[in-house]
């Protein structure tokens, strides 16, 4: 069911509507442990004592996360050298381990390989919507080439992410405009992960979206927001 409402509601974006998003898990609050293991530096993570309580489905799903997530090992080589090459290397690493980990598929390292290398993960953002912006729209144009790569969920709410940052910081920077821009990204990229087939895209956009902010402190959640206003 929780794929019909999505899908209705991705429909309705193309028609210039944007929708409220329902929770995929509305039952499930895993209180931004996994959120935080995919998109964030800081714990408290994820662990397998979150998952005592979850339907068997999504235990098992999130236990197979949980495993592949310890087991990582980076590929990666960094091919310049400075403390912000370095800091930005870092970032990437740490998608790296996020897509190795989330993405259901045997060449889900080669993926990451391929997305991040040449990807403008910056090592800072410095409270200005540019930088998460440039990522998301790299995002965006990796999935405009292959809109059926196993990556693409993964994607989806990463674009989720970075869009949610812009909204923030451009509050931040009194740019109602780019907050108008972002929470309909926001919002559509959001549905996009609640109707994947893998319920853990689905987890990870309702824990993200639990959030009060993601990356600076924001008077609106661009769930709430009306860009249309």
């Amino acid at each position: 069911m929780r794929h019909v409402i999505a899908a209705a509601a991705i429909a309705a974006l193309g028609a210039g509507v944007v929708a409220q998003t329902p929770a995929a898990f509305p039952d499930v609050d895993l209180h931004g442990r996994l959120y935080r293991s995919v998109f964030q530096a800081a714990p408290p993570y994820l662990s397998s004592g979150d998952l005592a309580a979850l339907p068997e489905k999504l235990r098992a799903r999130l236990s197979t996360y949980l495993t592949r997530r310890a087991a990582f090992t980076s590929a990666y080589e960094s091919k310049a050298s400075g403390f912000e090459s370095a800091a930005s290397d870092a970032k990437k690493r740490a998608l790296e381990r996020a897509i190795v980990a989330v993405v259901d598929a045997p060449a889900a390292g080669k993926l990451a390989l391929g997305f991040l290398t040449d990807a403008p993960i910056a090592h800072e953002w410095e409270g200005r919507p540019d930088g998460p912006a440039a990522e998301a729209a790299y995002a965006e144009d990796y999935l405009k080439r292959d809109a059926s790569s196993p990556l693409a969920p993964f994607l989806y709410v990463f674009i989720a992410h970075r869009q949610r940052a812009v909204f923030e910081t451009s509050e931040r920077v009194k740019d109602v405009e780019g907050q108008k821009a972002a929470a309909k990204k926001y919002r559509a990229f959001i549905q996009r992960a609640r109707a994947a087939a893998d319920p853990i895209y689905g987890l990870i956009a309702d824990d993200m979206d639990r959030q009060a902010y993601v990356y600076t402190n924001a008077a609106q959640h661009p769930r709430d927001f009306n860009p249309d206003g």
